[in-house]
């Protein structure tokens, strides 16, 4: 039955339009008044460096095609001198330096860029436009694309777990602020995330319709998933597996019919799946195979960037992050808020065991944890944990909480029945008791999670109804301080307070190596300074990550917000998500263990704050920063500052400054774990037959292995029993090297056994389920 007859058929009944049309409908509706409401948030100043970033470049790109004056001289232009004007033909297309259609820019996809010359040039049919005019096209198409991820979100629940799952899944992922949030920013994360769930639906086609035209649809929506940014490569392993269940069903089901024959038919289907995609790609962002050296570049720097915590400095801030815990502590509070978050995280174990318990969803279950989980390994292999990064994971978690929430729901009944068998007639406590208690208490869950969710999201709205902090901070200093006032701006590589022109700025460069010429340097503007302006709490944070390498300066942050260096904080500028007088207010001060001041002027409002701790900058610091300006009250003069600003502070010197590696405290403690000789006995039978020893531990390994590995693999003729020794060595490894990754034990034979025991029980599991 084609697809639009089984929704036609799923909306109506008996010729009328059923309840679910209308859920969703409100679904869809609110979604986008969501999403679209502020969207001219910023007034044009583009907050964020890659949104302006992408405006500037299809401006340019746009003012070059068009041939008008001065192109040469717009921005990146500058220099491509030998970027030619006009539409141009194959020749100049297919030449990287001439042709007009190359954006020489990959860190995101080309076809953001493409997107808006291309609805530009229809505008200016009508009316002109500038660049950063077009963030009302851009956003707008961002917040249509989120919306289309709230209808996907429906469509992958209601056909893997039912139609109730799909409809409270979509609910939720229209109410969740991370969905909201991104879709004020023009940048690839929405599309990216709705043509990833289309991958995902595309899968799922291509595994029931077992067509080769399927194979050429989910291969065109692979390589517009790409399209946007390349970082959804996890993709694979969900599209792999569904090419497995693909080689299985030609089986009939039997792992032991399958012929190299049906291998190479559905290898075929897969082959002509990459090609599409990779034509795809092709078409959306030429210049990544035309310019593949800069393409490469980009890409590679990106990687780099990633990868090492403090390569740029807008990355610092991930210096010595906890691995899992900084993401999961982000999303949970600030991504999606504390219900969801909590029941979306707990979803992924949940749907893990579930799929050992009931096999009822085996196949999808296996698919959205395929995507999940291998994503979540990779990106947590990065130092740098920007929260966009999770983002693509965000939907299908809330398709797994919303499964599980109304699983436990239904499960009451189930419940009650098994009380009633279990429990003695003298019990105080009724099996019928225990079932309601159980019945409601999930009921009561699901909707604190509905309520608590919109209230979080209505809250958020907050920040697009009012000005930006930045743009009032700024309208306080053109109002309230003298023309040619010097300002001390602490915003090294981060935002700015517009319109300052007329003032003597002068930013402090933070991140430039820590030495006593700079910080004397520091010591003279402020003594000469009448105000000192935080864009954003991103500089005293990056120094508090990393003190070893910024220890002067992070000195300087310790007096400032004590108050020794004699500035007062005069005026904060805030915008928190706030509703019904309740305020979700972050704190970046006790995250660098500074102190905090009461400002001068207390900020208008009075509402009552819920303190939730440390936001990542990049979760507040674009839409809704906290702008500090503190005032120069006892105005020290040079000489006092410098004295103050150039002590050395206590800070074990860096590797790069001439120091040790290690600094003392970590020195210690790996003095005091004693030397090789010390923890291992030269003497043992280890030492004697250390090939003896490691095959006797191998083959412990593999005994408390084997039970997991005949239940994980048994469809094959052997259960598995060749797989178990290199399953228990990865699965012991892993585990040890989490926990010792995670900071809960330093590494030691102990890690080891705890490993083998995390095993153990698994095993154990495994085996109760299938004695």
């Amino acid at each position: 039955m084609p697809t639009s007859d089984r929704l036609r058929q799923y909306l109506t009944l008996n010729g009328r339009v059923s309840w679910p049309f209308f859920v969703l409908a409100a679904i869809v509706i609110a979604a986008l008044a969501l999403r679209v409401h502020g969207i001219n948030w910023d007034d044009g100043y583009g907050f964020h460096p890659d949104e302006r970033d992408i405006y500037m470049r299809s401006d340019c790109m746009y003012v070059l095609l068009t041939d008008q004056p001065h192109a040469d001289s717009c921005g990146y232009l500058n220099e491509y001198p030998e970027a030619e004007p006009g539409i141009g033909g194959l020749t100049s297309f297919f030449d990287p330096e001439r042709s007009p259609l190359n954006p020489h820019w990959f860190p995101l996809g080309s076809i953001l860029i493409y997107a808006l010359v291309f609805f530009r040039s229809v505008i200016e049919l009508f009316t002109d436009i500038g660049g950063l005019e077009m963030r009302y096209v851009g956003r707008t198409l961002s917040a249509l694309a989120d919306v289309g991820t709230v209808l996907m979100v429906f469509v992958i629940g209601r056909r893997l777990y039912g139609r109730h799952v799909g409809l409270l899944a979509a609910g939720l992922t229209a109410l969740a602020v991370i969905h909201v949030q991104h879709s004020h920013f023009y940048r690839p994360e929405t599309f990216t995330v709705l043509l990833t769930l289309a991958t995902i639906w595309a899968t799922l086609r291509m595994v029931e319709k077992r067509r080769l035209r399927d194979s050429a649809l989910l291969g065109l929506i692979l390589g517009l998933a790409l399209a946007p940014k390349v970082n959804v490569l996890p993709i694979l392993a969900p599209l792999a597996l569904g090419y497995a269940y693909r080689i299985l069903d030609e089986a009939e089901g039997r792992w032991a019919d399958i012929t190299p024959e049906m291998v190479q038919k559905i290898v075929g289907h897969a082959i002509l799946g990459g090609l599409v995609a990779l034509g795809v790609f092709f078409v959306t962002t030429p210049y990544a195979f035309i310019d593949i050296g800069a393409f490469l570049g980009d890409v590679m720097a990106q990687t780099r960037m990633a990868r090492n915590a403090g390569l740029w400095p807008f990355t610092i801030q991930y210096v010595d992050t906890p691995s899992f815990l900084y993401q999961i502590r982000q999303t949970t509070v600030w991504g999606l808020g504390l219900p969801l978050g909590i029941v979306a995280w707990l979803s992924i174990p949940f749907t893990a065991l579930l799929l050992m318990v009931e096999r009822r969803q085996l196949r999808g279950d296996l698919l959205l944890l395929a995507w999940v989980v291998p994503s979540l390994l990779f990106f947590e292999s990065f130092e740098v944990r920007f929260l966009r990064y999770l983002f693509p994971l965000m939907p299908v978690m809330i398709i797994l909480a919303s499964r599980m929430m109304l699983w436990n729901v239904g499960s009451a009944a189930r419940l009650k029945r098994r009380l009633s068998g279990s429990i003695c007639e003298r019990s105080p406590v009724s099996a019928g008791a225990l079932a309601r208690v159980a019945q409601w208490s999930s009921a009561g869950v699901l909707v604190f999670v509905v309520v608590g969710t919109a209230i979080y999201s209505l809250a958020f709205q907050k920040v697009y109804a009012n000005d930006h902090p930045a743009l009032e901070a700024s309208r306080w200093v053109l109002t309230h301080v003298p023309r040619g006032t010097s300002i001390v701006m602490d915003n090294h590589w981060d935002e700015w307070l517009p319109g300052l022109y007329a003032y003597d700025v002068w930013q402090f460069p933070a991140y430039e190596p820590d030495n006593q010429p700079k910080m004397r340097n520091l010591a003279r503007r402020l003594a000469g300074s009448d105000y000192l302006a935080f864009y954003s709490h991103r500089p005293y944070t990056s120094a508090a990550r990393d003190q070893e390498r910024f220890p002067y300066t992070y000195n300087y942050y310790r007096l400032l917000f004590s108050g020794q260096l004699g500035y007062t904080l005069h005026r904060e500028f805030t915008n928190y998500p706030s509703i019904g007088g309740v305020a979700f207010r972050d704190d970046a001060l006790a995250e660098a263990d500074l102190d905090s001041q009461a400002p001068e002027v207390a900020s208008e409002g009075g509402t009552f704050t819920l303190e939730l701790g440390y936001a990542d900058d990049n979760v507040v610091g674009y839409d809704h920063p906290r702008v500090l300006i503190f005032r120069n009250a006892e105005r020290l003069d040079d000489a006092t500052l410098g004295g103050l600003l150039t002590t050395p502070p206590d800070a074990e010197p860096s590797a790069s400054g001439g120091g040790l590696l290690l600094s003392a405290e970590a020195l210690e403690k790996q003095q005091s774990g004693g030397t090789f000789s010390d923890i291992v006995s030269r003497d043992s039978w280890t030492n004697r037959l250390p090939v003896l020893a490691w095959l006797l531990v191998v083959e412990a390994i593999y005994l408390v292995t084997l039970p997991l590995a005949f239940f994980l693999f048994r469809p094959l003729s052997d259960r598995g029993v060749v797989l178990a020794r290199i399953l228990g060595l990865l699965a012991v490894c892993y585990v040890a090297w989490m926990i010792v990754s995670l900071g809960w034990m330093d590494f030691s034979r102990g890690v080891v056994y705890v490993g083998m025991g995390v095993v153990a029980v698994a095993s154990g599991v495994a085996l109760w389920f299938s004695r």
